[in-house]
């Protein structure tokens, strides 16, 4: 699923969005893969494009992509 994110306040709702489930998920800036529960790592990629999220799990992905609805980029 593809995200794109408006301000540092989205970045700080998805982290904590992403905190709450039991599996990983991961955003995907060109080559770099940083840890969606951290705010260190999330704050290291570039925002003015949209993102790729990964969700650990094929049976996740629909349930992550429910709760960041508001973020997701439609194709």
């Amino acid at each position: 699923m593809t995200v794109r994110f408006e301000s540092l306040g989205d970045v700080k709702e998805f982290v904590g969005l992403a905190t709450l489930q039991p599996y990983a998920v991961q955003v995907q800036d060109g080559d770099r893969m940083v840890n969606a529960k951290s705010f260190m790592e999330m704050f290291t990629i570039n925002f003015t494009q949209p993102l790729l999220v990964e969700v650990a799990g094929k049976e996740n992905e629909a349930d992550f992509a429910r709760a960041a609805k508001r973020f997701l980029v439609c194709a």
